[in-house]
């Protein structure tokens, strides 16, 4: 007798899960939906740490000087470091700078003592949430005439300001890079000496301050275009300074 349509029908439909004994064996588990999500779900990538490069002319830069920021990003790019660079401005002192291939990001300006920074920085960190800044800070206030005693308490008074939105914050303090005027270096010197006593006093495991030396082995005769800002070669000697810091306290 011929088999009816509905019989072939539920005959395929039973054969079709049986076992031809070739292939993935009829006792594997099965995968479940929450399996395949677990196989699919990678761990979400480490946020970018946030860097704020912070000072006066000598780490905004003009139209024609790149400044140490961009030496820095290339140099931090290469060594596969995950960064961002973050600051209200973009722009150098009279435009842009002549290359356009880092990140631009910054909180350099231009003739700024101490204290102009320092009445600022509340609202630049709120607005750019720096996870480390590095601070370039004191060459005008030699410059002008300010006391070493005030520009060493204003330091100190910024690190607190920075810590209160960012209370984990590490702070990179540069002892800062001579000029070609003695009497002005001679106050730098002063300074200088005085950088690691602010480390010292604000330093915490939590929030580290550390202090990066930028004046020993600058040579402002070679290094600067006009005695006061770093040339190309200037640029190096600062970024490759700040990259030592860096490594030292940076994930990969």
């Amino acid at each position: 007798m011929k088999p009816s349509n509905l019989a072939i029908l539920a005959f395929l439909l039973g054969t079709a899960g049986c076992d031809s004994g070739e292939g993935v064996s009829s006792t594997a588990p099965r995968a479940t939906t929450t399996d395949s999500a677990q196989v699919t779900t990678s761990t979400p990538a480490a946020q970018p740490i946030r860097i704020m490069p912070l000072g006066d002319s000598i780490t905004q830069g003009d139209s024609e000087h790149n400044t140490y920021r961009r030496a820095l990003w290339k140099s931090l790019e290469a060594e596969g470091y995950r960064v961002e660079f973050v600051g209200s401005l973009r722009a150098h002192h009279r435009g842009a700078p002549p290359l356009d291939d880092f990140d631009r990001d910054h909180e350099g300006h231009w003739g700024f003592r101490t204290d102009e920074v320092l009445d600022r920085i509340r609202a630049w960190v709120i607005e750019s949430e720096p996870d480390v800044l590095l601070i370039h800070l004191g060459s005008n206030d030699v410059f002008q005439g300010e006391s070493i005693d005030t520009t060493v308490s204003e330091l100190s008074e910024m690190i607190d300001a920075v810590r209160e939105s960012r209370p984990r914050a590490t702070f990179l303090l540069a002892q800062i890079i001579p000029t070609t005027t003695g009497g002005a270096n001679a106050s730098i010197r002063v300074l200088n000496a005085r950088i690691p006593e602010v480390a010292a006093s604000k330093s915490t495991p939590a929030s580290r301050v550390i202090v990066v030396d930028q004046f020993t082995g600058f040579d402002a005769t070679r290094q600067t275009y006009d005695g006061v800002h770093p040339n190309p070669d200037g640029e190096i000697h600062l970024s490759d300074r700040w990259l030592e810091a860096l490594e030292e306290i940076l994930p990969r």
